[in-house]
């Protein structure tokens, strides 16, 4: 059985954008040969169930995240496909340590280079995702991925480098202070977006330089004169700092400071890091084909209308995280069949939540040809008057007593 690893497409000479999505590329290429398995740039999360990517198909049973794939492949294999088979207590101790560290502190690093800083995204990362995702994702998708990388890195206080928000807090502020009370034409002129962006990276430079080696000096110090980073021969760990350092080597950026710096403080971890990534990523785009690629299977047009609903219903602010899946219960299976159990428990959530996606795009869709109907006047709902009460009469003495 061929696997199929789907991934975020390609992007700036690397076969994905995405750090987990590479370091899942490295892994299965180091377990795989060609022929088994299969690389699909699908780049969309709702391929499977689990609303993520990377993600892995053997037969009947998806499996989603970086850690979960080594996992997966290390459990139905019984070792066969684990890296890190030959690590000693010592070594696995700093794998997991390595792994928890690369994750938390790097792909913050990333997300304010390729995301946040808005001359990088609207430059380099907004057009290289205009080129894998398709309508509808194409609108979306992007404005998603840089809120969910604001979000992650909002906690490095560096959220000026996106020059989009921090011109509207200036005009907050402008039209909060003293500069309310003055005149529009004697105002001095806004701060150009160069300006601005200039200002914020000599203000954050120190910030910027601090957060960049407190990821790269204890990178630096694991390798050491090493060809691994815990020693040996490959390991998970190091194909997941592969994947980061990769997409932090690889894009020209308007604004590489991240690249620079590697390059220039760190020259032994960028020299390596491009060493270990130079075989199987290549140097230029004809070199990627070597990898196993698969185009993804085109989309119904039933498909493509839900995610125009499921687009649309999401961004709702509390109908969106009402839908969204939930948490599955506690799994009592073991090795294939827990994965395939929570594959299945998900699948009924996501199940689940396409059906309310349709009742309540039906509701929204009646409600709104009623409302059309009953503004053309084609639609008129019947008036119920009161019954007149029927007057009794009593002659003359009615009359003159004022009864009738």
């Amino acid at each position: 059985m061929v696997l199929e690893l789907h991934v975020w497409g390609p992007a700036f000479e690397l076969p994905s954008l995405d750090a987990q999505c590479l370091a899942a590329i490295l892994y299965v290429r180091s377990c795989f040969q060609n022929r088994d398995w299969v690389l699909v740039p699908s780049s969309n999360p709702r391929v499977s169930p689990l609303g993520e990517l990377p993600a892995l198909l053997d037969g009947d049973v998806w499996v989603a995240g970086y850690l979960n794939i080594i996992n997966y492949l290390r459990d139905v294999s019984g070792g066969k496909w684990d890296l890190n088979q030959g690590l000693d207590a010592q070594q696995q101790a700093d794998k997991a340590a390595l792994t928890a560290f690369i994750i938390s502190r790097g792909q913050p690093l990333l997300d304010l280079s390729l995301y946040v800083s808005s001359d990088n995204y609207h430059n380099c990362t907004r057009p290289a995702l205009a080129t894998m995702l398709a309508w509808p994702n194409s609108w979306t998708m992007p404005h998603r991925l840089r809120e969910q990388a604001k979000k992650r890195s909002e906690h490095l206080g560096l959220s000026s480098l996106d020059v989009d928000t921090a011109q509207e807090e200036e005009a907050k502020k402008e039209n909060l202070g003293l500069t309310a009370h003055i005149p529009k034409s004697l105002r001095k002129p806004k701060q150009t977006v160069s300006g601005l962006l200039g200002r914020n990276q000599q203000k954050n430079r120190f910030r910027l330089d601090a957060v960049t080696d407190d990821f790269f000096d204890p990178l630096s110090e694991m390798l050491g004169e090493k060809t691994s980073l815990l020693g040996g021969p490959t390991s998970s760990a190091d194909c997941l700092a592969i994947g980061y350092l990769a997409l932090m080597q690889k894009p020209q950026l308007q604004h590489g400071w991240l690249s620079e710096s590697l390059r220039t403080k760190h020259k032994r971890l960028d020299e390596w890091a491009r060493r270990q990534a130079a075989e199987p990523f290549g140097t230029s785009t004809s070199k990627l084909q070597t990898l196993p690629w698969e185009a993804c299977a085109p989309r119904s047009g039933p498909q493509i209308c839900h995610e125009v609903l499921e687009g649309c219903i999401g961004s709702l602010p509390v109908v969106g995280s009402y839908l969204s899946v939930s948490e599955i219960s506690y799994l009592h299976a073991t090795d294939r069949g827990r994965y395939r159990e929570k594959h299945f428990q998900v699948a009924r959530l996501q199940r689940g939540q396409d059906v309310y996606i349709d009742i309540l795009t039906a509701t929204l869709a009646s409600a709104g040809l009623i409302s059309w109907l009953i503004y053309e006047g084609m639609l008129r709902f019947p008036r119920w008057s009161r019954p007149t009460p029927s007057q009794r009469r009593f002659g003359e003495a009615g009359a003159l007593l004022g009864l009738s």
